[in-house]
Formats: C-alpha cells, structure tokens, sequence
C-alpha cells in the first residue's frame, strides 16, 4: 500500500452541507404512482364508495405535500426554491403552504 493510500484512508473527508437527493424517495413516490394508477383502475369499475375513498386520497395529498414543504423550509429551503419545484412563483408557494396568520 502506498503513502497516498494510507493517507486517504485516514482522511477524514468533509460532509456536505446539502443534503445528499434521496434517491429512496423518488423509488417510494414512483412505487405511490404505479399503486394510484393501480387503483383508478379499480375504481373505475367499482361503486361510489370506492370512489369517495380514492377522492379523500387527494387530502392526504395535499397534506403530503405541505408536510414536505415545511420540511424543506426547515432544511433552509428558500421560497424561490420551492416554488421552482413546485413550477409556481415564490409569492404563490409562499400565499399557498407559508404560515398563516
């Protein structure tokens, strides 16, 4: 083994300050997707219930997506960032998950 080697070994090596994209989550959202579209299919041939349940899935959505930006501002993440990835203006991002009142 070599100087160099040794030394890199026992290197510590720097965290970034980002936090590392979860490749975890975007597996997760896509196996939710596949699972959604699973069941429109479903519905689609089923009674009103069925479909008053896959109707109460977009609340739990919409919840998901306000728990997820709080997180991302708890992170640091400015408004202009979540609004770019949410494809809106900051001013809207903000009027629509920032604190109310």
């Amino acid at each position: 083994m070599s100087a160099s080697t040794v030394k890199a070994a026992f290197t510590p090596r720097r965290r970034s300050k980002r936090p590392k994209h979860s490749v975890e989550a975007i597996e997760f959202i896509g196996a939710v997707r596949r699972m959604l579209r699973a069941a429109a299919t479903r519905v689609a041939q089923a009674d009103e219930y069925e479909l008053r349940a896959l109707l109460d899935l977009q609340h739990e959505l919409d919840a998901a997506i306000a728990t997820a930006v709080a997180g991302q501002r708890a992170i640091g993440r400015s408004w202009a960032y979540i609004a770019l990835a949410t494809g809106t203006t900051r001013e809207a991002a903000y009027q629509r998950w920032g604190k109310k009142g």
